[in-house]
């Protein structure tokens, strides 16, 4: 077992407040020089080749680091942890697995991840745990990862959170299904041939209705959603992409009396939802950096408001429909981004267990960020000590 150097949480967390992170990747450089079988430092570099926007050489780097070695131990935890964790990932960007690193920075829980590769077995030496998480994203390349892992973890000597056959169920089409036929309001995706979206284009599908929200079904591109209000607005997107397939919903308008969108997102852990953050915006798709909250004192006020009064005024006008969700979803940590309507109703957009939290925006713009990211965090760690104790007590 490898230990990382610095690991995603701390790298990130520097990268963020605008620290070159070349002297790092020297000094981790000059590691792998006086070793060249160091896969904890390699991984380490990995992470700054896709922090400072190289992907590419990133996931190249992160392959050799798996040739060498397949378990890291983080350094995120304290020095005398309670609780001893392994996690399994999956070889991919960043962002493609369940930030415990972030959840478990400085927290009593030893966290090791051990990386899953497709066709490949199981390291045959894993090191002692208490309990095992899940923390593969549910993209199409990952399911022969999930299925593999699903009859492996049916007898595993300890709890396991977030089954694999649950994470599989997060598939976006499937889990659009899901949602609605428990009830919950959410855009009916469906996967469209670029040949329909064509005849659509030309006006000769009749039973399109616009505005959309469309999509590439490519992972890379999941987060390159365009509005398209027209027949001819779908061709021109049509004629700057390729793609063969895409993802197609119809446009759910959330903006308030106001004029402006609000994005939720939201933590469900053990059931109950915790507030991440309230990105109020001018653009439908903005995501909480995108939205500049920095840049505003009202939407941070407002925002501030929403922390404040989540329990006595959010949860309690959709707790029915929260229940529906955690049911429907079956995961015990997974995140929502959500937003309502002018009538109040909620709109789910997205559950995946691997939305990035964390609490590196600054304090002095973000007074109010920091305690609730604790009771989230606190959360987090306390859920995973009462499933260790629970398996102890059969």
């Amino acid at each position: 077992m490898t230990t990382l150097p610095i690991g995603l949480a701390k790298l990130t967390r520097l990268a963020f407040a605008g620290v070159d992170l070349s002297r790092v990747a020297g000094r981790l450089r000059g590691m792998c020089e006086r070793d060249p079988n160091h896969a904890g430092a390699l991984m380490d570099l990995a992470i700054i080749d896709q922090l400072e926007g190289n992907l590419a050489t990133g996931l190249k780097r992160q392959a050799m680091a798996l040739s060498k070695q397949r378990v890291f131990r983080s350094t995120c935890c304290g020095a005398n942890p309670r609780l001893r964790v392994l996690a399994f990932v999956a070889a991919a960007d960043i962002g493609a697995n369940t930030p415990l690193e972030f959840l478990l920075e400085g927290s009593d829980i030893a966290l090791t991840m051990v990386y899953v590769l497709p066709g490949r077995e199981l390291p045959t030496e894993l090191p002692d745990h208490d309990l095992a998480f899940v923390a593969i994203a549910a993209t199409s390349s990952n399911h022969p990862l999930l299925a593999e892992l699903e009859e492996l973890l049916t007898y595993w000597p300890t709890p396991v959170v977030n089954l694999p056959g649950r994470i599989l169920m997060l598939e976006p089409i499937e889990l659009a299904a899901n949602l609605a036929e428990a009830g919950l309001r959410t855009p009916a995706l469906r996967r469209v041939l670029r040949d329909e979206l064509r005849a659509a284009a030309a006006s000769e599908a009749p039973n399109w209705r616009f505005p959309i929200v469309i999509r590439s079904t490519a992972p890379h591109n999941a987060r390159n959603a365009e509005k398209i209000d027209t027949p001819a607005g779908l061709g021109l997107y049509l004629g700057k992409r390729s793609d063969r397939c895409y993802f197609v919903a119809p446009f759910v308008d959330c903006r308030g009396q106001d004029g402006l969108y609000r994005k939720i997102r939201l933590l469900f852990i053990d059931g109950r939802p915790y507030a991440c953050h309230l990105a109020v915006s001018d653009g439908w798709n903005s995501s909480y950096v995108g939205a500049r909250m920095e840049a505003d004192t009202m939407r941070r006020s407002e925002e501030e408001r929403f922390f404040a009064t989540f329990e006595t005024e959010f949860v309690a006008r959709h707790a029915d429909t929260f229940a529906a969700l955690a049911e429907c979803v079956g995961l015990t940590y997974f995140g929502v981004d959500c937003a309502e309507t002018k009538s109040g109703e909620l709109v789910v957009f997205k559950v995946d267990h691997t939305l990035l939290v964390h609490d590196m925006d600054p304090v002095d713009l973000f007074p109010y960020k920091p305690p609730q990211m604790r009771k989230i965090f606190d959360a987090f760690a306390s859920y995973l000590h009462r499933a260790a104790s629970v398996a102890e007590r059969r």
